[in-house]
Parts: C-alpha cells; sequence; structure tokens
C-alpha cells in the first residue's frame, strides 16, 4: 500500500490531512509542491491546512495560488472570502463573492458568505 501513495502524492496528503496530521501534512505538501507547482489541489490542500490551523496570510498565499491556476475555484474563493470577512476586510470578502456569483449564481456557499457580511 505504500507503493501506492508514492504514486499517487495527493491522496497521501489528504489522507494526512484527515488523520488531523497537519504538521506532517504540511512538511509532506511542501516536499511535493516543488515537482508539482502547477496542481492546484496540492495548492489548495495546503491552502486549507493552513486555514485550519488559523494562518490567514499563508491560507490566502495559498488560495490565490489555487486561482491563478484554476481561476474558477469556487471552494478556494469561500475560503478567501472567509479569511478576509476574519480580518474584517468587507471590500475583499465582496470581491470573492462576485466572483462566485459569476461563476455561480446559485452556490450555497455565496449565500453564507453574503449573511455573514451583512453582519459588519
Amino acid at each position: 500500500m505504500t507503493g501506492f501513495f508514492k504514486s499517487n502524492p495527493r491522496r497521501r496528503l489528504r489522507k494526512l490531512v484527515k488523520e488531523k496530521k497537519y504538521d506532517d501534512a504540511l512538511k509532506y505538501g511542501h516536499e511535493i509542491e516543488k515537482t508539482l507547482e502547477h496542481d492546484p489541489d496540492i495548492a489548495f490542500i495546503l491552502g486549507t491546512i493552513y486555514f485550519i490551523k488559523g494562518n490567514a496570510q499563508k491560507t490566502l498565499y495559498y488560495m490565490d495560488k489555487t486561482l491563478e491556476i484554476g481561476e474558477y475555484d469556487i471552494d478556494a474563493l469561500s475560503i478567501k472570502a472567509s479569511v478576509h470577512i476574519h480580518q474584517k476586510n468587507k471590500t475583499k470578502a465582496k470581491q470573492c463573492c462576485e466572483k462566485i456569483r459569476e461563476i455561480d449564481s446559485k452556490n450555497k456557499s455565496l449565500q453564507e458568505i453574503e449573511d455573514e457580511l451583512e453582519k459588519f
């Protein structure tokens, strides 16, 4: 089974996250990031780990990287909007909402984020 994870680095990274081994996942993710630098899944997973750990700056860095590769990633936009809301940056959160609306105006995350923005 170990050989399978070596040939599928995303699966191994997701497994570490699922097991809540975030530090191990970050270490492994940064190792494979060098060879898979154009893989939006790796950037998204790393950004999500930083989101879980509460590191807003690195979360935004990796969500931006994800969006550079795949600009229509609603999940990355949603996480990015959540970070901006947490930072009380209503303007940037609204920009994320506008982009989500362009992609999918009926997206459930969009409504939840907009509800949070209304609380400002």
